[in-house]
């Protein structure tokens, strides 16, 4: 996303109430198609977690173990079976595609990752104008971050952060968003992933 800013708008332990607030702030964007882009990552430490989390991916996922730039695994069916094999490759990352399909997996993968660390980032077409302002078609998402306070959650913590993306100077846009979805600025801000 460039230079844009990440703003924490919700602090939760509740994923039902993080993913709802997401929706809020996704519908005051100048479009909300198929076509928003999505990208995110779920970290998977034990085998257990895989096999939960596998089958809720949406096609062009992938699983990266440690720093190997080549995935291990890119369908449900291609996870090994073996528990020993599996966990040879873990702790790994599971990603997701820059192009999934926005609304047909969130809540499930949400509800699959468990306590694992991750993020889901779903980059919008623009921001409306708003008052004294001109809409904005840049540097426009919304982030959320499973089991972590982090955008690129490496350590899990209890609870689950969101946050809106707009321009590095646009705090005020931020806040206006916010209070049109009935959140509020909950922190400093950060640069955008």
């Amino acid at each position: 996303m460039g230079s844009s800013y990440a703003y924490p708008v919700l602090e939760t332990t509740d994923p039902a109430e993080a993913l709802a607030a997401a929706g809020r702030l996704m519908d005051l964007a100048v479009s909300r198609t198929p076509a928003t882009l999505l990208a995110g990552e779920v970290l998977v430490r034990t085998a257990e977690s895989a096999r939960r989390i596998a089958p809720v991916l949406p096609l062009g996922s992938v699983f990266r173990s440690g720093g190997d730039e080549r995935p291990f695994w890119t369908t449900p069916h291609a996870l090994p079976q073996d528990l020993a094999s599996l966990e040879a490759l873990l702790p790994a990352t599971a990603e997701l595609p820059e192009d999934a399909p926005a609304g047909t997996f969130e809540a499930a993968l949400v509800a699959a990752a468990g306590p694992a660390p991750g993020w889901i980032h779903w980059e919008l077409a623009g921001w409306p104008a708003m008052p004294g302002r001109e809409a904005e078609g840049q540097y426009c998402g919304v982030q959320l971050c499973l089991n972590s306070r982090d955008l690129r959650p490496d350590r899990q913590v209890t609870g689950h952060m969101l946050y809106v993306c707009t321009r590095q100077d646009d705090q005020e846009r931020a806040e206006w968003l916010a209070s049109r979805a009935g959140l509020r600025l909950v922190g400093p801000a950060s640069p955008s992933v």
